[in-house]
């Protein structure tokens, strides 16, 4: 479904669809920009975030700054939530266009009958695991039994992640541990080392955060965990419909954003923190602040990048194996209670739209940013 195959009627509905947005861009044309689809009037797509902005949001930062979603005839506005639950409703009833959430969640509502669509493989390999204290106790997922593990949130999707991980080794949920909301950052870690938790279940953002403090870190989860994607972005199949050039154009940008963003990871940071200066932390010069974030976001581009997006060609893209996989962990784990016919959910209808641009372009762009 590339963008010379869009119908008029399609481009019609483009033009004519205009919502208030709060999310800006630049009037640079990016590279790999197609100015024969530049339209007047923007549309809004409403992104449902569980997350609030941070280093491992930073290409959406630059998507907005550097003006790619504005090229593709779109304006993002940013729905902040606390858990994915939430995100998936506000996609079955269209009060978003598109959401973020890592699988688990999706797995589960496609089980109980609700018909969504995976349309873009966001994180490409998982960012979730369990950690302990590498001098503590705990040294094997078996020293769980018992224990507290520590999550951002009771309606985490890590906690699903954990659970199959547990599970993996026999251990069940209030049965041989039990799970303890103790938040992210200091918050966490201060949980972790005053023993209120002894393992952590968050992401790799958050432990390379840790770890850039001196912090020394187990890692547990199994070989199929490692071989599953993380977050993606999803939408209704009504949404996917009636507006796949907005779906596609909002997987390019994204595609060229988090390519600037591998290729020049502090000026993704610097741009982020310009466009949204809450994420700047009060008592720490930019530059003290940036060492940090930049060991988080280098963590992460591994895994946004993993399996070469760029020179296969696959941004978006879902692996057949990897979606089957992620039902043979969530039947495993317990996450779902049957099989489920994921690939009638997963169908990259338009990744070859979302890797319609010039990359060496967008490569070129990012080393010769400057503040």
């Amino acid at each position: 479904m590339s963008r010379s195959r869009m119908t008029a009627a399609v481009a019609a509905v483009l033009v004519t669809t205009v919502l208030t947005a709060c999310s800006g861009g630049s009037d640079t044309a990016s590279p790999g920009a197609d100015s024969s689809l530049a339209v007047t009037d923007p549309v809004t797509i409403r992104f449902g975030l569980p997350t609030q902005m941070g280093a491992n949001n930073s290409p959406m930062a630059v998507a907005e700054h550097l003006g790619y979603f504005a090229e593709e005839g779109i304006e993002v506005e940013i729905v902040y939530t606390t858990d994915s639950t939430s995100i998936i409703q506000g996609i079955n009833t269209g009060a978003l266009e598109i959401g973020s959430t890592p699988s688990e969640p999706l797995w589960q509502s496609i089980e109980a009958g609700t018909d969504l669509q995976l349309v873009y493989n966001y994180i490409r390999e998982q960012t979730g695991s369990i950690v302990s204290l590498a001098d503590g106790p705990v040294q094997s997922l078996e020293d769980l039994d018992g224990a507290s593990i520590g999550q951002s949130s009771l309606g985490s999707s890590n906690l699903l992640l954990a659970n199959g991980i547990l599970a993996s080794v026999g251990l069940e949920e209030d049965t041989d541990f039990t799970n303890v909301a103790v938040g992210t950052g200091a918050a966490a870690l201060q949980a972790l080392e005053a023993d209120q938790v002894q393992a952590l279940s968050l992401w790799d953002t958050e432990y390379a955060a840790f770890e850039a403090t001196g912090v020394e870190l187990n890692y547990f989860t199994t070989p199929q965990v490692e071989s599953l994607f993380s977050t993606t972005y999803f939408t209704s199949p009504d949404y996917l419909e009636s507006d796949p050039e907005a779906i596609e154009g909002f997987g390019r940008a994204m595609a060229k954003a988090t390519l600037f963003t591998a290729t020049n990871p502090e000026a993704a940071l610097r741009i982020m923190y310009d466009g949204y200066p809450a994420t700047r932390l009060a008592g720490v010069t930019e530059d003290e602040q940036l060492a940090t974030d930049l060991t988080a976001l280098e963590r992460r581009i591994v895994l946004l990048t993993a399996g070469d997006p760029d020179g296969s060609g696959t941004w978006g893209a879902y692996t057949p194996e990897a979606v089957t996989a992620w039902v043979e962990f969530a039947v495993g784990s317990g996450i779902i209670s049957a099989e489920i016919d994921a690939e009638a959910h997963v169908q990259n209808l338009l990744v070859e739209g979302y890797n319609d641009f010039d990359s060496a372009a967008v490569i070129e762009q990012a080393e010769g940013w400057t503040a």
